[in-house]
């Protein structure tokens, strides 16, 4: 009855399961792990394979999903690639080895095939993989809103000449933020200028400061810039207050993803607001079903956002 009611298997009353749960908090009962693992060959834990565990979006991300899953019976294994694709490929093989039970994966690499061909329940969130299956589950925010959430803050606020901030437009997110981004200064009847796109090398305060700078010390006549996340906004903001701009007097900045710095830093950032929260029920929620042989609905789900705004807008 205890094994029962521990895996959720039925077969036994409310009143019961809510003796046996009672016994099990008063004695600090703790289920044998690998005994269960060995029982059905997969052990009760999900990988959950990340880029930047630095990336307070991502870490908050993982927090969510740690609670979620665990009040859902299962444990989690966090592996950071740094961006890399070949530590990327040997934490997603250790985690098969470990034969993990499913896999949440922040990630467009081509390697996570590897799951879907090993049959492998998988959720992907955040970045769209590189190879393209009906089959794959994935959850993101409505990055295409947001950037054009984030652009038409800044036009609504005057601005004409509107830089753009990013990492890679290899990720379906960036993809996305910078369609949104297109679609607002359309809308407005403003023309897309090639040099007023800008690239970094990584998500890092300083990688921004730096080619924000320079862009300043060649005389680009921005009066606003749209960043593709909150760390390039901080950067791209401090770059501004060092060439002697008065923000968001004549320069405005906006973000994405509303951490805590763009919170506390003097002025605050205008940013996109992701609801890290909902995309963790969402995915504990798929994994259980696929858990337990049941299909989705559908293979993709979108979470709104909201524009937070703050003083670099005014």
């Amino acid at each position: 009855t205890v094994s029962r009611v521990i895996n959720k298997n039925g077969g036994y009353s409310p009143e019961t399961e809510k003796r046996v749960l009672s016994l099990i908090k008063r004695y600090n009962y703790i289920p044998n792990l690998v005994s269960k693992g060995l029982r059905t060959n997969k052990t009760p834990i999900v990988g959950i394979i990340i880029p930047d565990i630095v990336n307070e979006f991502y870490s908050k991300l993982v927090l969510h999903l740690q609670m979620v899953l665990f009040e859902s019976g299962y444990l989690t294994t966090i592996c950071n690639t740094n961006e890399s694709r070949d530590l990327e490929y040997q934490h997603l093989q250790a985690l098969l080895a470990q034969n993990v039970s499913g896999l949440i994966l922040i990630s467009g690499s081509s390697y996570n095939n590897m799951a879907e061909s090993l049959s492998i329940p998988t959720v992907y969130i955040d970045r769209r993989p590189m190879e393209k299956s009906n089959d794959i589950i994935y959850v993101e925010s409505d990055n295409v809103q947001g950037g054009y959430l984030a652009t038409t803050e800044l036009i609504d606020c005057g601005c004409r000449r509107i830089g753009f901030v990013t990492d890679m437009l290899t990720e379906s997110s960036k993809t996305s933020r910078y369609q949104g981004y297109c679609k607002a200064l359309q809308e407005a009847d403003i023309a897309i200028e090639p040099s007023f796109i800008f690239r970094v090398e990584n998500v890092k305060i300083e990688d921004a400061f730096s080619v924000i700078t320079q862009a300043f010390s060649q005389g680009m006549p921005l009066d606003g810039i749209m960043c593709t996340t909150d760390m390039l906004a901080v950067g791209a903001l401090m770059a501004a207050k060092e060439a002697g701009f008065k923000i968001p007097e004549n320069m405005k900045i906006t973000g994405f993803d509303d951490i805590t710095a763009a919170s506390i830093i003097s002025p605050g950032i205008t940013t996109v607001h992701q609801y890290s929260n909902q995309m963790a029920q969402i995915v504990s929620q798929l994994l259980t079903d696929l858990f337990s042989g049941k299909k989705p609905e559908k293979t993709e789900y979108t979470i709104p956002v909201s524009l937070i705004k703050r003083e670099s807008t005014g």
